[in-house]
């Protein structure tokens, strides 16, 4: 049940989400799992291939692996917002391969920087 509940809460997002938020979320569905389960239930869908843990701004994020996209991250509020950046990227992955005899099978890809509200 907590499983699913974690997929779905993902899903919904739509991006990263911390395990406090994901915590926050579960118990508004009136799943309360302690927080050993649901540190247990991320490693586990993680280790699966089922989700995607990153870590940014030294703290760990999951997110399904449905539309890859990347983060702007303020230094200064540690907020988080996703950006989708175009084909090109892939073009530049094939060749880093092609070039270093290697295959990529994921990446990370994080801009640190201040939010337009820090900014201000």
């Amino acid at each position: 049940m907590t499983r699913k509940a974690i997929i779905e809460i993902l899903y919904e997002a739509g991006c990263i989400l911390s395990s406090s938020d994901i915590m926050l979320k579960l118990n508004s569905r009136k799943v309360r799992p302690n927080r050993s389960t649901l540190y247990r239930e991320l490693i586990f869908l993680a280790q699966n291939n089922i989700i995607i843990k990153n870590a940014i701004a030294h703290k760990d994020y999951f997110e399904l692996p449905n539309d890859h996209h990347h983060h702007l991250v303020c230094v200064n509020c540690n907020s988080l917002q996703k950006v989708v950046i175009g084909n090109h990227l892939r073009r530049h992955e094939r060749k880093i391969e092609k070039e270093n005899g290697f295959e990529i099978i994921n990446h990370s890809l994080e801009f640190y920087g201040l939010c337009q509200n820090c900014r201000a």
